[in-house]
């Protein structure tokens, strides 16, 4: 669920209200039809609607979640880069392996500790 909530944020960061399965099926390099049931999932679990023909419409419960994955993804790219010295492609790559792993205790850590604003390749850390 994690890495569909990601690109969902990136794409509503980005200005883009809805998020069709065609768009997280290359974003993602995964099928359309399992994008398609990852949109549906989402929707299901309350995170916002998915609307046929068009694709899933993020609702707040859905952005605060959002918000807490991709903070927490982007904190890890930091620290990672940071204290690992990985360019912004390595970190991303090691920080999505271990992103569902970290504890939100762990990120508080690192976000009051090192206090990033951005991650490696540029983008605002939500707070």
């Amino acid at each position: 669920m994690q890495k569909y909530m990601i690109e969902i944020y990136r794409a509503y960061e980005n200005g883009l209200p809805i998020v069709g399965p065609t768009y997280l099926a290359k974003s993602l390099q995964i099928s359309k039809s399992s994008a398609q049931q990852a949109l549906k999932n989402l929707a299901e679990k309350g995170y916002g609607e998915y609307i046929e023909r068009k694709g899933f419409l993020i609702n707040e419960r859905g952005l605060e979640e959002a918000k807490k994955t991709v903070k927490k993804h982007r904190l890890l790219e930091a620290f990672l880069a940071d204290i690992f010295s990985l360019d912004a492609a390595s970190a991303c790559n090691e920080a999505s392996k271990i992103d569902s792993y970290a504890s939100e205790n762990l990120i508080n850590l690192i976000e009051k500790k090192f206090g990033y604003e951005h991650c490696p390749c540029g983008h605002k850390i939500p707070k």
